[in-house]
């Protein structure tokens, strides 16, 4: 059976069907350790993808921006806390960077979780951020929504609209004022994204109970003439159903 360190060789080669093999092989690999009562595998080939992913030749990368795309995503798949540290420092990896943060993404823990604050409030590039805010989104917790209300005042309007859709996830009815003032800076296309989401927002407020919260949200988009025929219809059927 090829080393990870083989297959990294291989996933950056110019050859296609090299590149397809070690694809397959790296995939099969982390099934297999994935599998129930395979922890220790899982462990060994988590350590082994992350030490092959940070190798370096002096001060550059041993593996080039393909093998250590894969290599990121591969650890996503079995990572613990403890490969946090090679993917966080991937981040800093302009070539490699985006897939680390996928692999954050699906991890559960704390640590990428802090990952994930620390790129959304500091990494250079506004799309990199916005993924960072997308993958707190889809997250809870204090610490998250303290994050993304941080982000909600950026000065980039992306940055403010992404980090306000990203609150509606929450069942926090502050989010609201923060995606009407998301929108007044992020044209025609904000709008649409913030109204959307401002429905998202309400029918989560109704169900954890804030269900006067939850109709001033639709009364508003109901009443309003900028609110979209579609987020007007929907805002509409949730007034009928909170009564």
């Amino acid at each position: 059976m090829p080393t990870i360190d083989d297959l990294a060789g291989q996933l950056g080669s110019n050859d296609q069907a090299a590149v397809f093999r070690a694809k397959r092989t790296l995939l099969e690999q982390a099934v297999a350790a994935g599998a129930p009562g395979k922890a220790a595998e899982r462990r060994e080939l988590a350590a082994k993808l992350a030490q092959t992913l940070t190798a370096k030749n002096g001060d550059a990368p041993k593996y080039n921006v393909k093998a250590r795309a894969e290599l990121a995503q591969a650890i996503g798949a079995v990572a613990s806390e403890t490969e946090v540290p090679a993917l966080k420092g991937t981040l800093n990896d302009f070539d490699a960077r985006e897939t680390a943060r996928f692999a954050l993404d699906r991890m559960t823990c704390q640590a990428a979780t802090d990952a994930l604050v620390e790129a959304a409030l500091n990494a250079v590039g506004i799309e990199f951020r916005v993924g960072a805010i997308n993958a707190l989104g889809r997250r809870g917790g204090s610490q998250v929504v303290d994050v993304l209300k941080t982000c909600a005042s950026d000065g980039d309007p992306e940055i403010r609209l992404a980090a306000a859709e990203a609150l509606a996830n929450q069942a926090d009815a502050s989010a609201d004022r923060l995606l009407i003032e998301a929108a007044k800076h992020a044209g025609e296309r904000g709008q649409f994204r913030s109204a959307k989401s401002r429905v998202r927002l309400a029918a989560k407020l109704a169900a954890a109970g804030q269900k006067d919260s939850a109709r001033r949200i639709f009364h508003s988009l109901a009443q309003s003439d900028a609110t979209p025929a579609a987020q007007k219809k929907a805002a509409g059927i949730g007034l009928a159903q909170l009564g």
